[in-house]
């Protein structure tokens, strides 16, 4: 019955199978409510082709109802006060035309007429078929379009949080552009008060740092290779500042270049590590950033030498930004890890999925 009540797409011939197999199984039981009860129990070779002949004259009147059933209710209107009306007319209509077959089909084959109590018992069968058929066809509609609305209700569902997710991630993205912005600002203002020529060095410095680095900052398809560019003229403008206390490397294969990356992460990390690893320290450190790869795995590494880890490091504005732009964009399948470095500092390591990298 759920083949007959579940809506799906199916070809022609499915169809036509489906309603072939729901008027034979109504004629069988038309049939076997017309015969005798003894001859139900032991039916002989003549009691089959009884059976047979009744069955045949069960199909013959109860086709064509559910050919009319099962292609007009497809064009009456969706307001249920209207289809309802409609469906009663169909319904009357229906097992009329059964029964003016049914009857046509007996006079032309010169059949023994029927009498009029039998057939009176026929039209009532017939309507009680279309009535069933019509309460079956008005509920395989009605679970089809709950079925639509709960889909399309769910798509919408799907995009509206997509949007959200996507949205969220700009914002996200969008709070560390000031927070870089302001920070080296800051340095540049410093520089200036106590090495005015040095101070102006570095603001040359930062604005050649600007105009490679901004065009990037919303770029919906970095590679590492980019990002690490923007970390090298990031790293230069502190480099004017700190001098020898700010030692640098880079260990990024070639290979890994073209791989998709989150814009601004590696930059961060880099950030976080001139802020709280070697700033504070007089002698200063170094900063190596590095990249690899292994089957499923992308790793971008920054490594300091700095004061190491502390109470406040790993909750800072910065990390905790890359924790939900992370889990927004793969959910469980990237993360941030922070450990420490050998002699001295922190190691902090962003891990993507590499098929979506």
């Amino acid at each position: 019955m759920d083949a007959f009540l579940i809506a799906r797409r199916s070809s022609p011939i499915e169809a036509v199978g489906r309603w072939l197999a729901l008027v034979a199984g109504l004629s069988a039981l038309t049939a076997l409510i017309q015969l005798p009860v003894d001859e139900l129990v032991a039916l002989n070779p003549e009691e089959w082709a009884d059976a047979y002949s009744l069955w045949l004259n069960a199909f013959i009147g109860i086709a064509p109802v559910v050919l009319v059933l099962a292609v007009v209710p497809r064009w009456l209107p969706a307001a249920r006060w209207k289809r309802w009306s409609l469906l009663v007319a169909t319904v009357i209509g229906a097992a009329w035309f059964g029964w003016r077959v049914q009857s046509g089909l007996m006079d032309t084959c010169g059949c023994e007429p029927i009498s009029p109590a039998k057939a009176l018992a026929m039209q009532h069968w017939l309507v009680v078929v279309a009535v069933l058929i019509a309460v079956l066809g008005e509920y395989r509609h009605g679970f089809s379009r709950a079925s639509e609305s709960l889909h399309q209700a769910e798509v919408e569902r799907l995009q509206l949080q997509s949007e959200l997710a996507s949205g969220r991630l700009q914002l996200l993205q969008a709070q560390i552009e000031p927070h870089f912005l302001f920070n080296s600002l800051a340095n540049v203002r410093r520089l200036l008060r106590t090495d005015g020529a040095a101070g102006r060095a570095m603001l040359a410095d930062l604005l050649r740092y600007l105009e490679s680095a901004l065009p990037r900052l919303r770029d919906e398809t970095p590679t590492l290779e980019r990002e690490v560019e923007v970390v090298r003229a990031f790293l230069g403008v502190h480099q004017v500042r700190m001098g020898r206390r700010l030692q640098v490397d880079f260990d990024v294969p070639a290979d890994l270049g073209q791989r998709v990356v989150p814009p601004m992460m590696l930059l961060t990390l880099v950030e976080n590590a001139l802020k709280h690893g070697l700033q504070p320290l007089l002698e200063g450190g170094s900063i190596r950033i590095g990249a690899s790869s292994d089957p499923g795995t992308l790793r971008m590494q920054v490594a300091d030498t700095g004061r190491g880890l502390g109470t406040a490091l790993g909750a800072g504005t910065g990390l905790a930004n890359i924790r939900a732009r992370l889990r927004a964009m793969y959910g469980g399948a990237a993360q941030l890890s922070l450990r420490v470095n050998q002699p001295r500092g922190v190691v902090a390591m962003i891990e993507l999925p590499l098929a979506a990298s």
